[in-house]
């Protein structure tokens, strides 16, 4: 990401903390965040508008923009992410739901890092 440094980033937020960018900021520099964008059609949209640059995550790059190219950043780079399993407050998970979260948790396991 450090080739990146200068660029104007388009982001979920004014600050990379929390973020995807939090990876640049762990590697030393501050992304310059010119675009705060929600969702990640938009973020494509800028970026092929010439607008700065963005962090997809891998099961949003299926969906990407065939006039936008995606550049693999190195495994070092990589930002963590988390994943959560929201249910309804106060009802008790159904059969296929307990099994749903048992498997996430395994997937989860056998990710590196």
């Amino acid at each position: 990401m450090a080739p990146l440094a200068d660029a104007d980033w388009i982001a979920g937020s004014a600050r990379p903390e929390g973020t995807l960018l939090d990876a640049a900021v762990r590697q030393g520099f501050r992304p310059r965040v010119a675009h705060v964008v929600g969702g990640w059609t938009a973020k494509q949209g800028y970026v092929a508008a010439g607008l700065g640059v963005t962090l997809i995550p891998a099961l949003a790059a299926t969906s990407v923009r065939p006039d936008i190219i995606l550049l693999p950043i190195d495994a070092e780079d990589a930002p963590p992410r988390a994943v959560y399993a929201a249910t309804a407050r106060g009802r008790s998970l159904s059969p296929a739901a307990r099994a749903f979260v048992s498997a996430l948790r395994e997937a989860a396991a056998r990710i590196p890092g």
